[in-house]
């Protein structure tokens, strides 16, 4: 490939412009990634996704892959014949099952419906059992829901004496959801409406070459698909940074002042910032930490978060809060190092072409989008693309923002003090083994699939796996007088020929520093000695970010015995730690 043609595939990897593309341009460009994808940068995840669906997807297949990859998610896609999903799913051995996929998505639309004429319930049993063969591979299943037909006449079936096909297809979608927790369900309700009927049922094309939606549909289809399946895995954005000048507000503050600034519903304009703060309020409850970037005075910038009426954005919304005539950059690079996260897990938004260009050429693995236009469009220029998906929200996602505050607290004491370690004491930590039930699976999933940093290797496990094996899976909580920082500690372990081997174990990101990894280590140990065994044994896999967790095992003391293998004997005394340990009975009895 020529240099500036494979240039111009690394820019437009790592830019939300794909859906800005011509519809044509954007399948070349996905073709020429899929031929060239070896000279790309590697990402942090591997799947193999196999789609079944009875319509032909071949327009679809590599912009899917291509967005997936901006994602940071390399997936290897196989795709049924035309004709074939519900034959594939019946024969364990076909060829979907052959692939050994990690992930199985069903696509059926309102043709693939089976009952309608029968009832509700038969519709419910014969997809239902579409799944047993999945399951019982241990596949995840990710199931779409039945889109609609966009004819006027299918909602005036009543006239014909029979169920309207509009209202069965509503009420199969629903009993499907609350049929199995295991399965992650994608509604279709969205990308329809952002689409258009037209571009989504596309009946000509359908005749062509069975491709139900338009080829104008596919770069927004592959956007939307590959947003939900990152959020089913985990890889949804975790930061929004901000600017305020004509971004949150209208106008300069450091101009116009705090009565000139335009923002409130008197005016069409400040009604759209409200609208927008609103929207970025929403996201902050929802887990995702808010942080300001602005070229102002500090005094200035943070005047209309306690003065201002029609403020909805508050300053103890903010986890980080730069206001300063400093580069972007620089201040951006200072926000993620606080935050202990990577430069892919923000999203960075400002209304200065100039401004966001710089950060692009700094910093290419930001999502940096510049708002352009009449705010009262911003929501939809950052909405559309996705990047905050996730598949649930756990109770830790939304108290993550005190996290931060804490950290805060304790990042001034290694400033200001000298004994950080006596200071995290005083804070009486406490470390509470917890049962995984209904309530814990959820943010057990998501820790895992999730973690990259404190992570010892690659394999994940689904909810039916640690369901099965919930006795193999040590879960803790963490909390000190500051804070309850959730579920943050996963350890995966079996036992074998005297030695506790660990098979992987996560921990977030948001408590490290704070001595937890040696007292994890230390139950073990006691674990191992009631199981009479002589050694604790691990295997480290070296991934992308996961740097962090090989030191931290080194430090605690594991000793390297092969090429992937740590061992540290189950009697080696560990550095003291001042961290209380509640329900250990759980682990010591039960396991």
């Amino acid at each position: 490939m020529k240099k500036d043609k494979l240039e111009e595939l690394h820019i437009i990897l790592k830019n939300p412009d794909f859906l800005d593309l011509d519809p044509q341009k954007a399948i070349q460009i996905a073709e020429r990634f899929s031929k060239n994808k070896s000279k790309i940068e590697k990402v942090s995840k591997s799947i193999k996704l196999a789609i079944l669906s009875n319509f032909n997807m071949d327009f679809l297949t590599k912009p899917l892959q291509f967005c997936l990859y901006q994602r940071g998610i390399d997936a290897q896609i196989h795709v049924s014949n035309y004709g074939t999903m519900i034959t594939e799913l019946l024969n364990p051995n076909s060829e979907s099952f052959k692939f050994k996929p990690d992930y199985i998505l069903i696509w059926p639309t309102y043709r693939d419906l089976q009952k309608y004429k029968s009832s509700l319930k038969d519709e419910i049993d014969f997809w239902k059992k579409l799944w047993d063969i999945s399951l019982s591979k241990e596949i995840n299943i990710i199931q779409i829901l039945f889109d609609t037909p966009q004819y006027y006449f299918s909602k005036m079936t009543f006239y014909l004496k029979k169920p309207s096909i509009v209202n069965h297809i509503k009420n199969t979608n629903k009993k499907l959801e609350e049929s199995n927790k295991d399965i992650k369900f994608i509604s279709l309700d969205n990308l329809i409406f952002n689409l258009g009927s037209k571009k989504w049922q596309d009946n000509r094309m359908y005749h062509l070459c069975k491709q139900p939606f338009a080829l104008e549909a596919i770069p927004e289809i592959s956007q939307f698909f590959s947003a939900e399946i990152s959020g089913i895995l985990g890889f949804s954005k975790k930061v929004l940074i901000f600017d305020l000048d004509n971004t949150i507000w209208g106008g300069e503050i450091g101009d116009v002042g705090l009565e000139g600034i335009i923002l409130g519903k008197e005016t069409a304009e400040g009604e759209a910032y409200v609208d927008f703060q609103n929207y970025i309020k929403t996201l902050n409850k929802l887990g995702i930490i808010l942080a300001v970037c602005s070229k102002n005075y500090e005094e200035n910038a943070t005047e209309p978060f306690s003065k201002h009426p029609d403020m909805i954005i508050k300053r103890e919304d903010i986890s980080f809060f730069s206001a300063n005539f400093n580069d972007k950059a620089e201040n951006i690079t200072q926000i993620k190092e606080f935050l202990n996260i990577g430069y892919d897990s923000i999203v960075f938004v400002d209304d200065s072409a100039v401004e966001c260009q710089w950060v692009k050429n700094k910093l290419p693995d930001v999502t940096t989008i510049n708002l352009k236009g009449n705010p009262s469009t911003f929501v939809t220029q950052i909405d559309r693309l996705g990047l905050f998906t996730k598949d649930n929200i756990t109770t830790e996602d939304s108290n993550r923002i005190n996290t931060y505050q804490t950290n805060k607290k304790i990042e001034q004491v290694k400033i200001n003090e000298g004994d950080l370690q006596k200071f995290l004491k005083s804070l009486s930590p406490l470390l509470t083994v917890e049962k995984i039930d209904l309530y814990s699976l959820d943010r057990v999933e998501q820790l895992i699939l999730k973690t990259n940093q404190f992570k010892l290797n690659s394999d994940t496990f689904n909810k039916s796996y640690i369901k099965k094996n919930k006795k193999n899976f040590l879960t803790f909580r963490f909390k000190d007088n500051l804070t309850d920082y959730g579920i943050v500690v996963i350890v995966v372990y079996f036992i074998n020929e005297k030695t506790l081997n660990i098979h992987n174990w996560v921990m977030s990101c948001r408590v490290f520093d704070r001595n937890i990894e040696f007292t994890i280590v230390s139950i073990l140990q006691k674990l191992a000695k009631r199981n009479s065994c002589l050694k604790i044994s691990l295997k480290f896999e070296k991934l992308l970010k996961n740097l962090p967790a090989k030191l931290a095992i080194e430090k605690i003391g594991f000793k390297k015995k092969s090429l992937s293998f740590y061992e540290i004997d189950v009697s080696k005394v560990l550095k003291n730690d001042f961290i209380k340990v509640k329900n250990l009975e759980r682990i010591l009895i039960d396991g």
